[in-house]
Order: C-alpha cells, then sequence, then structure tokens
C-alpha cells in the first residue's frame, strides 16, 4: 500500500513545475555519480587483470626452491613433480645478474638460463617482438634481450648480432678488480621480447647449459617453475606437489610472491569507491530537497490519509519510499550508463592509452559482477538515510 502511494505521489501532475526541476535534479545527481563508480572500477579491475597477465609471463604458477643451496637437476625430481596431479608442463631455471656487451656498450641484465621446456611453462612467444624465442638452437647457444636491453646496447637488427655474455662467477668478495672471477661468452642474438617497461630493460634469457658455464653451476638450478592445468587449483597443485617431492624445498604460488602489488592495488581501487561514495552522498542531499517539496506538495493529501485513520509511521513510510524510488531509478539509470560505456569500451576499445609505446592500445576495463552488488547496496543504503532524514524532519509526530 505505501508503494502505490509513493508510486502514484512521484507520477502525479504536480502544481509547482519546480517540484519537477528539483526532482530531475535528484535524479541527475545519482545517475552520475553511480556511472562513474561502475567506470572507475571497471577501469581498475582492468589494471589489475593486465598485471596479473603480465605476471604471467615473468613469474610461473608455483615456483619452488631448495630449502638450503640449490635444487638437483635429476630424475627423481623430474619423476616426483612430472607425476604431480595438476601439473601441466615444468622448467628449471637459473638467474642469476650479468653484464651484457655490444660492441662498446654495456648494460647490466637479470639473466635467466632456462632448459627446453621454458616455453611450455611461459607464452613468451606471444611477446616476442622480433626474431625468435629459442634460445636452444641445437649446439648453439644464443640470447635473447628485452627491447629496453637492446635499445641500451644499441642493437637495431637481429640475426647478425653477437652478444657478449659476462659474468663474475668465480670472483672473490674482496677483489677490488675481480677480473680472475669473470667469465665470458660470445652468443647469437636469436630475438627480443616486449612484455612492459621494467622487465624490456632488465631482463635477458639464455639457455641453462650457457648459463652452466658461465656461473659453474653444472646440474643444479635456483627454481623449478611448474604450469598448472587449466581448471586446476595452484593452491590444491602445491599440497600434491608438497608430499611428493623428497629434497626440501619451498613452494611459493605466483600470487604469493606478488601480494603486495595486488594488496596495493586493490586499496588504490577500494580508495576509489569510497571517494566516489562520497561525492554520492553529497550529491544525495538533493533528494531531501524533493522529498521536502513533495511533502509541502502533498499536505491536503496526507490531511485526507489521516482523516481516514493512517498514522505518522504510515505517512513517513510513503515519503521515504518515494524518496528511495527517486535514487532507485536513477540509480539503475546510472548502472545501464556505466554498463553499457565498459562494455563499448571492452570491445571496441574507443578510448585509447596516451602512451603509445605501451603494450596495449586501449584502456583495460573488466565488469565484475561483484562491483555491480557493492555499488547498487551502497546508493540505496544513501538513499534510505538520506531519505528517512528528509522525512523525519519534515512530518512531525504531533503534526
Amino acid at each position: 500500500m505505501k508503494w502505490r502511494f509513493a508510486i502514484r505521489y512521484l507520477t502525479a501532475r504536480k502544481s509547482h513545475s519546480v517540484i519537477n526541476v528539483i526532482a530531475s535534479v535528484s535524479l541527475l545527481a545519482v545517475v552520475v555519480p553511480v556511472a562513474a563508480m561502475v567506470i572507475l572500477l571497471s577501469v581498475f579491475n582492468g589494471f589489475e587483470s593486465l598485471v596479473r597477465d603480465l605476471y604471467k609471463v615473468v613469474d610461473a604458477d608455483i615456483e619452488i626452491r631448495a630449502t638450503e643451496g640449490r635444487l638437483s637437476i635429476d630424475e627423481q625430481i623430474c619423476r616426483e613433480v612430472g607425476s604431480g596431479e595438476g601439473v601441466e608442463a615444468y622448467s628449471f631455471m637459473v638467474e642469476r645478474q650479468a653484464l651484457l656487451r655490444y660492441r662498446d656498450r654495456y648494460t647490466t641484465v637479470l639473466l635467466r638460463g632456462v632448459d627446453e621446456n621454458y616455453n611450455n611453462v611461459f607464452n613468451i612467444r606471444d611477446y616476442t617482438s622480433a626474431g625468435s624465442a629459442d634460445v636452444w638452437l641445437g649446439d648453439i647457444d644464443r640470447v635473447m634481450v628485452g627491447e629496453g636491453v637492446a635499445y641500451d646496447l644499441g642493437i637495431y637488427a637481429i640475426g647478425v648480432n653477437d652478444v657478449e655474455v659476462i659474468s663474475l662467477g668465480g670472483a672473490s668478495v674482496g677483489s677490488l678488480i675481480p677480473t680472475s672471477g669473470m667469465r665470458g661468452e660470445r652468443m647469437p642474438l636469436c630475438g627480443t621480447f616486449l612484455i612492459d617497461s621494467e622487465h624490456d630493460s632488465s631482463m635477458a634469457l639464455t639457455s641453462l647449459r650457457a648459463m652452466s658455464r658461465l656461473f659453474d653451476c653444472e646440474g643444479r638450478a635456483d627454481v623449478l617453475l611448474v604450469k598448472v592445468g587449466e581448471g586446476r587449483s595452484p593452491q590444491r597443485v602445491r599440497e600434491a606437489l608438497a608430499e611428493s617431492i623428497s629434497q626440501p624445498t619451498t613452494i611459493t604460488l605466483r600470487e604469493e610472491k606478488n601480494e603486495s602489488i595486488y594488496a596495493i592495488m586493490r586499496y588504490e581501487k577500494w580508495g576509489v569507491f569510497f571517494i566516489s561514495l562520497l561525492v554520492l552522498v553529497v550529491a544525495s542531499l538533493s533528494i531531501i530537497g524533493t522529498v521536502i517539496m513533495l511533502i509541502v506538495e502533498k499536505r491536503d493529501e496526507r490531511l485526507t490519509l489521516y482523516s481516514l485513520g493512517a498514522d505518522h509511521n504510515f505517512i513517513r513510510g510513503v515519503f521515504i519510499r518515494e524518496g528511495l524510488l527517486i535514487s532507485g531509478v536513477g540509480g539503475i539509470i546510472g548502472v545501464v550508463i556505466g554498463v553499457a560505456v565498459v562494455l563499448v569500451q571492452q570491445y571496441y576499445g574507443i578510448v585509447k592509452m596516451p602512451n603509445g609505446n605501451f603494450l596495449i592500445e586501449n584502456y583495460p576495463v573488466e565488469l565484475q559482477g561483484v562491483d555491480l552488488v557493492v555499488i547498487v547496496a551502497a546508493f540505496m543504503a544513501v538513499a534510505a538515510v538520506v531519505s528517512m532524514a528528509a522525512t523525519y524532519t519534515m512530518i512531525k509526530r504531533n503534526s
């Protein structure tokens, strides 16, 4: 009954046109912040998904490291990991700081020595910008660098350049000029990759065989990288690996390794949400004016309802619902506009990234149902508080 009166009062013709203007402004004041909240949260979701995808190129689903020292590369650990439930692929890797030299230019990189299975764990081929991602070519060991590293070295062509890889694998800690520990080897440059500015300017790949010679680590690896099968739970795969591996190891998920980055992105996302919610609260104060004007407008109808036996609680309930109707209509319109803008950006890429050198061209967006539920619940809660404040202020208990 209260909802029927509220809908009737809201849609009925008003005696003063200013009430229609105030109601329209109140509606618009809800539409804009709600639409903005949907768009902003979707943008943050898009960037978070982009970051997660980028880390999939450099961090495996699961990393296994020896508790002390290095992992032994032998048939036993290969059998234990390869037969693990949910393991799609695995690869041994050695990771060291190294110096690259091309002609008269030098640069330091994080050098990864990988085996033949590396490309089965990471989709590095999808990020190869020039040349090949195969650092193994029969008995020839090759090197692959990020585009930023190639730029620092002054390399502008693939296939005609040999890069010297220099290590300090045998240097003593106290040596002032540790030339006795330096090992160098010239390798053909097989290709370049483009992931992001951080890794493009600091990372290079070569074969595990070459790393064994340069850093004297034959038969040992720093880390064992594991790719989890599609649809499998990384947590359950980790638990199974922990039971099957006989060597003392530490097993880490990619989410755990980068938890601080993901946490910061979540804090930023919900920080923006609460700022937008504050804007919505301020904008929703205009609903108070609309409800007050409607209460004044319907003074005669209120008296009629009182004479028919309605009490103050009934009248308050009618006008509280009227405020909820205004907010609800505005919120629904805002959600529809926000979802439409996000979908258009997602499928057509109308808004471009300002930096043409970024990995993607369009602003990333991702619509999540949880965000829509939170937004709807937030603006309805704001609408309820504002409507009750206006109604209880104007309708006195003894009026």
